[in-house]
């Protein structure tokens, strides 16, 4: 019996609506083992403490900690936490702060724990919070809170981590021979004794970022719409985070805690939001975010699964007017690691400081922590958090015509660099324009350049139960977009769309019909790319089997089937490296298209008629011109489209040379188009 391929959904930093905190939600508590146990398991493989839970839930809780100076853990944590929120009150308006979609406020602390830099010497280097160490050393005798808060602080930090080294240690046993060896490499390494050898080495040589939340209802919200999530469903980054479940602060009884609910996770049988119930105050849970699929189930050589990891979908629903504090520790992949099958060397660093560059230029920052693969690395939380100070235009991209230097010019919603011939415009008594490659202007810039103006729809695929449908303008294609010398004006010239493909007619294109549509053959497997029926977007199936030819080599037959007319239709391999698009810059694809060579000017060559081609997307530049069509034949490839409906099928192993992983998982992107 052949194993069903397994398609990832990456992407997503909302995967779902938050459950309500109705009493009617389902719960679930999750499993507790001791610190005791942990450590005493020491080397022995012979049992799983962990990976059962791990498997099937993605969280487990360790209870029953003591610090090097025997404190127990939940005295640590009520120490340090009863003070955070008045601490926080006290330093004031320098607190970094947001506002959540249900009127809840968010105030943070942010800092890090960096690797040790000496070989022999195990200990992590703890970062102070500088904004706690410049208040108190500005008022030393003011707010008791901070003072005690930052007693206790040094003492907790250790103790996490502490046992996130036991947990990673335990972990690292029990994956045992099923992960390579080493399982990262490290750019730094000349000799070879320098990688990651195992899950221990990874965690303790990446940086781990550490934040202390206060959560609180704004005034106006007290009584508010519980129905909103105060953060939506997500998966973390990283590899895994470690937190203390939520305690709310009652100021009434001398600071003291008491559990906090609303914290829920996707179940991973039945895909429901559950909440996580805790009822003891001494936990300090570890759940898996997105860094163990790239880094762990990507290279597990378990044969039947057994051990693939989950990575946990998990919300916040907060419904009481009391403060809620939360502390919570994210482990990151090594600043210089790299993947030993990677096809290039960039390191997980390297891929972090991309997406920090990108999130200081304007773009949105994902509410959660975040969601990864590794191509969508956390940023640097601690910088964010510490310099929220960046604004984005009403576009949402983040740079303005102000902000253009004198030997550039705003244009199509970036600052484009004059050359030599643009920048003696003047001299010929020409006008500076952005124009579009048929000489079109667009006013004030205000434009994407590089995209074909239509509803174009981008998606990652995974096996997690609940995707993430989210609607893109992705510059997939077509016009080529430049700073030109002319006296045409946008007045006198002014950008107009394309002529548009003939739309569905409702009445003809029935729900029977499409139905009908997709029923034209049998396939083991189907998966809905669009889940949510209220999200924007056309619905779009992907159906597979794995065959076996009669050589008995495996291969896949796929047929990607879209609820709209045909303007184009794509999916391929998702490039793990690409930070910017979701992984689709650099990624294998088959484009399903209505024409041949493509002009910016004219578009396709519609005369030669629809055709099916294996395509290799540029690395940094989108648009279908930087396409390499790699000529490569792809087997019973073929492409329908009706007035109504369009599908793109075929057989094969691979993709322009790149086989599909037809035991285990592949990161998987589409896309489709239906006006132009």
């Amino acid at each position: 019996m052949t194993s069903p391929l397994v398609l990832r959904l990456l992407a997503c930093a909302s995967l779902a609506s938050a459950a309500s905190s109705s009493s009617t939600t389902a719960k679930t508590t999750p499993q507790r083992i001791t610190y005791t146990s942990l450590s005493s398991a020491a080397d022995d493989s012979s049992s799983d403490l962990l990976l059962d839970a791990l498997t099937k839930d993605g969280f487990v809780s360790i209870t029953d900690i003591r610090s090097q100076h025997g404190l127990h853990f939940h005295e640590m944590k009520h120490n340090l936490m009863s003070n955070l929120h008045e601490c926080m009150v006290d330093i004031g308006e320098d607190v970094p702060m947001q506002h959540l979609d249900d009127g809840t406020v968010r105030k943070s602390f942010a800092t890090v724990t960096l690797p040790s830099t000496d070989e022999m010497e195990a200990t992590s280097q703890q970062q102070p919070i500088h904004l706690l160490d410049e208040y108190l050393a500005r008022n030393p005798h003011k707010s008791a809170a901070c003072h005690a808060f930052q007693e206790h602080l040094s003492d907790f930090r250790s103790t996490v981590g502490d046992a996130t080294r036991l947990f990673a240690a335990r972990l690292s046993v029990e994956l045992g021979v099923s992960l390579p060896h080493p399982l990262l490499l490290s750019s730094n390494d000349k000799s070879g004794d320098n990688n990651y050898d195992d899950v221990e080495s990874v965690v303790m040589g990446g940086e781990h970022l550490e934040h202390f939340h206060s959560y609180q209802k704004g005034d106006d919200e007290k009584e508010g719409d519980d129905s909103t999530a105060t953060i939506e469903l997500h998966t973390d980054q990283g590899l895994f985070i470690a937190f203390t479940p939520g305690m709310l602060v009652d100021h009434s009884t001398d600071q003291s805690l008491e559990l906090s609910d609303g914290f829920y996770v996707q179940d991973s049988t039945t895909g429901e939001n559950v909440l996580l119930e805790f009822t003891q105050d001494d936990d300090l849970v570890f759940m898996l975010g997105d860094g163990v699929n790239q880094i762990i189930n990507n290279q597990l050589g378990d044969e039947d699964g057994r051990k693939v990891l989950r990575a946990t979908p998990h919300a916040l629903s907060l419904s009481n007017e009391q403060p809620r504090v939360w502390f919570g520790r994210m482990v990151l992949a090594p600043n210089d690691a790299y993947l030993p099958e990677a096809t290039s060397t960039i390191t997980f660093g390297q891929l972090r400081q991309v997406f920090v560059e990108s999130s200081s230029k304007g773009q949105s920052i994902p509410m959660g922590i975040g969601c990864s693969s590794i191509s969508k690395m956390v940023i640097n939380t601690s910088r964010f958090l510490a310099d929220e100070g960046h604004d984005e235009d009403e576009g949402g991209h983040g740079v303005s015509e102000n902000q253009c230097a004198d030997d550039s010019m705003f244009c199509w919603y970036r600052c484009m660099a004059l050359t030599e011939e643009t920048a003696t415009c003047a001299e010929r008594k020409l006008g500076l324009q952005c124009v579009d490659p048929r000489g079109l202007v667009v006013e004030g810039g205000a434009g994407h350049g590089d995209f074909f103006p239509g509803k174009e729809y981008f998606q990652t695929m995974s096996s997690h139960s609940v995707i993430c449908h989210k609607l893109n303008l992705f510059p997939y294609s077509l016009l080529l977009s430049s700073t030109a010398c002319t006296n045409n004006t946008h007045i006198t010239h002014p950008i107009t769309p394309y002529p548009q493909i003939e739309q569905q007619d409702t009445d003809v294109c029935t729900a029977d019909l499409w139905t009908e549509f997709n029923a034209e053959e049998e396939y083991d497997h189907v998966i809905s790319l669009k889940p949510d029926p209220t999200k924007p977007g056309p619905d779009t199936n992907l159906y597979w089997s794995i065959i076996e030819s009669e050589d008995g080599k495996k291969k896949l037959k796929a047929r990607l089937t879209f609820n709209d007319v045909f303007g184009w239709l794509a999916m391929g391999f998702a490039n793990e490296f690409d930070t910017v698009h979701n992984g689709m810059n650099g990624g294998k694809v088959l484009l399903m298209k209505p024409g041949g060579e493509y002009s910016p000017v004219t578009g396709l060559d519609l005369s030669v008629g629809p055709n099916v081609g294996a395509y290799v997307i540029d690395d940094t530049d989108s648009a279908f011109r930087h396409w390499v069509d790699t000529e490569s034949a792809v087997e019973k490839a073929s492409h329908e489209h009706t007035d109504c409906f369009t599908a793109l099928s075929f057989e094969s192993d691979n993709i322009s040379g790149q086989a599909f992983n037809l035991e285990g998982t592949d990161d998987i992107i589409w896309a489709g188009n239906s006006l132009i």
